[in-house]
């Protein structure tokens, strides 16, 4: 089911399948700004990535000399939510732990998503509440995919992402779904990432640790503006499905598994822990400018 929240300036629909931003919207001129979700190229608009980001080695990890299984950025996107809280400007969406999780992911937790729009900003906080008697391994993150609309005057390569500071920085590589230690060279003292058709042709762009903290997707042919704080992560990718009118802008907290990743939960790349009953909390939040 969808459910909408709105400050007077903007519109956000939510729905509580996997938590998911369907609609992003600047209600004076019914302007909107996510991907439409045609399954011709990608069928969603805004996974929740939680209790992995990325792909694991073979679909599988070991825990306690454990096996499990589970499929690219876990299983949240894919799980039906709870409302908690309904307001006009806010809404918030828990996942609990069960009989069904259990089975991937040996851990009893609460996950609750955070929606909430304050003068035409969105924020989205994730929290994470560690319900075992163990410290509980889990990474996060997020995927919206803005649209960027080409016609007759506009075309893919009038849009770029723009950092608020200038950047000499490699990308994490994908191999398959997995990720390799050879980095390559990409950005040099340069805050822009120009659009093309074939940029994402090897798949997502992926920087750890760059010194801005803000990114924003624009166009040179009109004021059409999306901006991303993401001061809580340590990762931020983008990624577009060749020849769709998108791009995603995906700040992590864990990444996909290297190819030389151990398989064990414990020692994955980017993970994050919880002792027992602690509470974790990040957030992101996103501007949009017509």
């Amino acid at each position: 089911m969808r459910y909408k929240i709105t400050d007077g300036i903007v519109e956000a629909t939510i729905d509580s399948h996997g938590a998911e931003l369907k609609s992003l919207k600047f209600i004076e001129n019914n302007e909107e700004f996510m991907w439409n979700a045609d399954p011709e190229f990608w069928g969603r608009t805004s996974p929740v990535l939680f209790p992995i980001v990325g792909g694991l080695k073979a679909n599988k990890y070991s825990y306690c000399e454990k096996t499990y299984e589970m499929g690219q950025h876990g299983f949240a996107r894919d799980n039906e939510f709870e409302i908690t809280f309904h307001g006009k400007d806010k809404i918030i969406f828990l996942l609990e732990s069960n009989e069904k999780t259990l089975k991937n992911y040996p851990f009893e937790f609460k996950f609750y998503m955070e929606y909430s729009l304050e003068n035409g900003c969105l924020s989205i906080e994730y929290k994470v509440e560690n319900l075992s008697h163990e410290e509980m391994y889990f990474s996060i993150g997020a995927h919206p995919a803005f649209s960027t609309p080409v016609d007759e005057n506009v075309k893919i390569s009038d849009y770029y992402l723009e950092f608020e500071k200038n950047e000499t920085a490699s990308i994490l590589p994908l191999e398959g779904r997995n990720i390799s230690r050879n980095t390559i060279k990409f950005l040099e003292d340069s805050k822009k990432i120009e659009l093309s058709e074939n940029l994402f042709k090897d798949d997502a762009l992926i920087f750890k640790d760059l010194n801005s903290k803000k990114v924003s997707l624009k166009c040179k042919k009109n004021a059409r503006v999306v901006t991303m704080d993401y001061s809580n992560f340590e990762y931020i990718a983008f990624w577009n499905k060749v020849g769709a009118e998108f791009v995603c802008l995906e700040p992590w907290n864990g990444i996909a598994d290297f190819i030389d990743a151990s398989g064990k939960l414990e020692e994955k790349d980017g993970i994050l822990k919880l002792k027992d009953q602690e509470k974790y909390k990040a957030s992101f939040k996103i501007k949009v400018k017509g």
